[in-house]
């Protein structure tokens, strides 16, 4: 089961503070992950709903102009081209939360190939050591260093913010 904390986690560097601790708004996407089941729909539907969900959270929240606060003191527009960005970030709370097991990596490493969600390969990189090739779990640290503001990287490679 996922967390609101979790979902809040995960959102919180791209949306702040302010929005995803507004009431409802991490709750509506974790009702959309708890809801999904693997065996009747395919991740990439889900990843569609969860950009349906984000979109429709912002927008109730901040209206039209979906221009939502930021902790700096800044603030930032949502563009459609951000929703699979932050759909993918949803999901990492969900992949997280999944006993490793053959299924599962075989789930997430299909996930990755197909779509590129760096949910997947943190997912891979961080609970299926088991399963994981060495060169891939190099491949994966070469990717994220190359593709990843470097603020980001040592959480992204470790576990030192338990909120996640």
């Amino acid at each position: 089961m996922v967390s609101v904390n979790r979902v809040q986690a995960a959102l919180r560097p791209r949306f702040g503070d302010a929005l995803v601790r507004d009431p409802g708004f991490a709750e509506s996407v974790r009702q959309a992950l708890s809801s999904f089941d693997p065996l009747r729909e395919p991740l990439s539907a889900l990843t569609l709903r969860l950009e349906d969900v984000l979109f429709n959270a912002v927008y109730v929240r901040v209206g039209p102009g979906m221009t939502y606060p930021l902790p700096d003191g800044s603030s930032r527009r949502l563009l459609m081209s951000d929703l699979s960005a932050a759909a993918d970030e949803a999901l990492f709370p969900l992949f997280d939360s999944w006993a490793p097991s053959r299924e599962s990596y075989d789930l997430l490493h299909a996930y990755w190939m197909d779509a590129g969600s760096f949910s997947a390969m943190r997912a891979l990189y961080l609970n299926y050591d088991a399963f994981l090739p060495a060169a891939e779990k190099e491949y994966i640290q070469r990717i994220v260093r190359e593709n990843l503001p470097p603020a980001l990287l040592n959480s992204w490679f470790s576990r030192k913010d338990e909120s996640l």
